[in-house]
């Protein structure tokens, strides 16, 4: 089991993440910008970053900066930092399991997602709207419909009707996760491939927030006080539905609801249904 085999620590890396004095009102502050289609006060310096907006809720940054410089950049604006998931390098398990960096910012009751990706110097943010509509988690001591979010971080085209899919998630019942998932198509339906290599779904009890508690489960040293991780993995009655809007090709957006997974740990029978939202699509073709 992937969780099984992962190493836990108590402190995520904040290095070089304080941000520096936040911006005055206006446009633009010496080159830098507080207004961005769709993300009204959202700070960055237009001297080092490209915005390239591609929907009215999907954006994405381009700096000539490091991913952590970037995180600061975007914690100095007008939205507010209400999650953060950072990593040390050569974070044990991380890539392996799915793990992306980035920030969960608020402002006036909306949540967007950042997605953090970049080598050194070179750091792309993608910025979308999480997803606060069609959770529920369902099984013993689980909340069923729930408040909380959901923020797509990754979605690839593995065919004309296969797509994978990746996601965080949390709940005001402080019980979040990682979910990867593969819907395939099929005369108009959407269904989940359990069977499939891809899928892993990692569900994490905590004290504070999803992405706090991720980063510093994945930093390598010692678990951190009051965190348990477990996989979930297809049981004998296990089945998925999905509802897919494709109208645009690049952008998909729906719901997954997923019932008879098993806690490895516990053998509880666990459901889980989560909205998600492409910001774009990678496209893999096979051979």
């Amino acid at each position: 089991m992937i969780a099984a085999a992962l190493a836990f620590g108590l402190s995520a890396c904040r290095d070089n993440q304080a941000p520096a004095a936040a911006p005055r009102t206006g446009n633009t502050i010496g080159g830098a910008n507080v207004s961005v289609a769709g993300y009204p006060g959202l700070y960055y310096d237009a001297s080092l970053v490209s915005a390239v907006p591609a929907a009215d809720d999907h954006l994405r940054l381009v700096g000539a900066m490091t991913c952590p410089q970037m995180d600061a950049m975007l914690s100095a604006g007008q939205w507010r930092v209400a999650d953060r998931l950072s990593l040390p390098p050569g974070s044990a398990g991380a890539a392996i399991a799915g793990i992306v960096p980035g920030l969960l910012l608020e402002r006036a009751g909306t949540l967007a997602f950042v997605a953090l990706k970049g080598d050194r110097a070179l750091c792309t943010g993608t910025v979308m709207k999480a997803g606060i509509d069609g959770i529920a988690l369902t099984g013993k001591g689980l909340p069923g419909p729930t408040t909380g979010w959901s923020a797509t971080t990754m979605c690839i085209r593995l065919g004309d009707d296969t797509l994978n899919v990746s996601l965080y998630f949390d709940t005001r019942a402080k019980i979040g996760g990682l979910a990867t998932v593969t819907l395939v198509g099929k005369n108009e339906k959407y269904t989940v491939d359990g069977s499939g290599s891809d899928f892993n779904i990692l569900m994490l009890n905590h004290k504070s927030t999803v992405l706090d508690a991720f980063g510093k489960a994945f930093s390598g040293q010692e678990k951190p006080a009051g965190v348990t991780m477990r996989s979930l993995e297809p049981g004998d009655a296990f089945s998925g539905t999905a509802t897919v809007d494709a109208t645009a090709a690049d952008r998909p957006h729906g719901t997954f609801s997923i019932t008879g997974l098993v806690d490895d740990a516990t053998e509880a029978t666990v459901g889980l249904s989560l909205p998600f939202a492409c910001a774009d699509v990678q496209v893999i073709k096979a051979g």
